[in-house]
């Protein structure tokens, strides 16, 4: 069997994140809004209107959650972090100017038609979009009623725990990472954590969704770390980063 000296995985992380750089500093897709300047890496949260039944859903965890989160990356791998973590809602054009964006509570989620142009124009384009914070078969229903409306061609693709995704920075497994979900309680009895995808017909990620399980929350409160969860949670979310901004 093949062994990989220890130097291999510094190496390989060290190739990774100047890609990921790089990627930054020539935009996705299509070039930036004009009077864009930096090249940094940019947290966007996406704002929606969830109703009654919600409240502000798209807020959980904001804003610890994502400047925790810019501490995480700037302390384990090198990309730039530049300018304050931001709220914009799908119909802000300056979603264009940003490879990565964060959605948190889908099951509470209902697009208008302008937001669903926005979004999968944006996501054609070469964005990717990362779903956080639901669980139960009612809130999994609510988000697949809003991808079918983007994309009817497409369903959503199961994730295995081998897929690059899971070791392309950090080596996490999925299989053994607790789950955040509120519903069971923090890494603690918790509904069983699940991650799907949607591709583009090149086979690129567009959006990665985690199911069952609340990586923003593991974020929000790194000083609980109950079997690691926060710990695990703050590797997979540079994982999804940097594989969104490499692939």
């Amino acid at each position: 069997m093949l062994q990989v000296s220890p130097g291999f995985r510094t190496i390989r992380r060290d190739a990774m994140v100047r890609l990921a750089v790089l990627m930054l500093s020539i935009g996705f897709a299509a070039p930036p809004a004009a009077g864009q300047d930096d090249h940094g890496f940019r947290f966007v949260r996406i704002m929606f209107d969830s109703g009654s039944r919600g409240g502000d859903a798209w807020s959980h965890d904001h804003p610890r959650a994502e400047l925790n989160f810019y501490e995480a990356i700037e302390r384990t791998t090198g990309v730039y972090v530049e300018g304050s973590p931001l709220v914009l809602t799908l119909t802000d054009e300056r979603i264009f100017e940003y490879p990565v964006l964060y959605l948190c509570e889908p099951g509470y989620w209902e697009m208008d038609e302008d937001e669903e142009a926005n979004l999968r124009e944006y996501l054609l384009r070469g964005g990717f979009i990362l779903f956080d914070d639901f669980r139960g078969q009612s809130e999994w229903a609510q988000l697949y009623s809003q991808l079918k409306r983007l994309f009817p061609e497409r369903e959503m693709v199961e994730i295995p725990p081998e897929h690059g995704i899971w070791d392309v920075y950090y080596e996490v497994d999925p299989v053994a990472a607790p789950s955040n979900d509120r519903g069971g309680g923090f890494g603690r009895g918790a509904r069983e954590d699940r991650y799907f995808a949607l591709f583009d017909d090149a086979g690129r990620m567009m959006a990665f969704i985690c199911y069952n399980q609340d990586v923003g929350d593991g974020w929000e409160y790194p000083e609980r770390n109950l079997d690691q969860a926060s710990t695990i949670a703050f590797q997979m979310g540079v994982n999804f980063v940097l594989y969104a901004l490499t692939h």
